[in-house]
C-alpha cells in the first residue's frame, strides 16, 4: 500500500463503514468505526488501533492498522467493497 494521506485514510474508513453498514465517526483528529466484534480507530498523529474478534493491534502506524483490519475482516467472512 502506498503512503496514504490523512484525507485518503479517512475516505477509506468511510468506505469501509458503508461496506459494513456501520456509522463512521470522524473529526479532524480521529476517525473510526465499530461493530459487534470489530473496531478501528485512526489518529491524525499517525498511530491507530483495531480489533477484530480476538485479534488486535494497538499504537501501530495507521496504514498498517488499516491493512490488517481489512485482512482480518475478510478472514472473518466480511465482504469489503473499498
Amino acid at each position: 500500500m502506498a503512503a496514504l494521506t490523512w484525507s485518503e485514510l479517512r475516505i477509506r474508513v468511510a468506505r469501509l463503514g458503508a461496506s459494513l453498514d456501520v456509522v463512521v465517526r470522524s473529526d479532524p483528529e480521529v476517525c473510526g468505526l465499530s461493530g459487534d466484534d470489530f473496531r478501528i480507530s485512526l489518529h491524525h498523529g499517525g498511530q491507530g488501533d483495531c480489533t477484530v474478534a480476538d485479534l488486535s493491534l494497538i499504537d501501530c502506524p495507521n496504514e498498517l492498522v488499516l491493512m490488517e483490519f481489512e485482512r482480518w475482516m475478510r478472514g472473518a467472512g466480511y465482504v469489503l467493497e473499498v
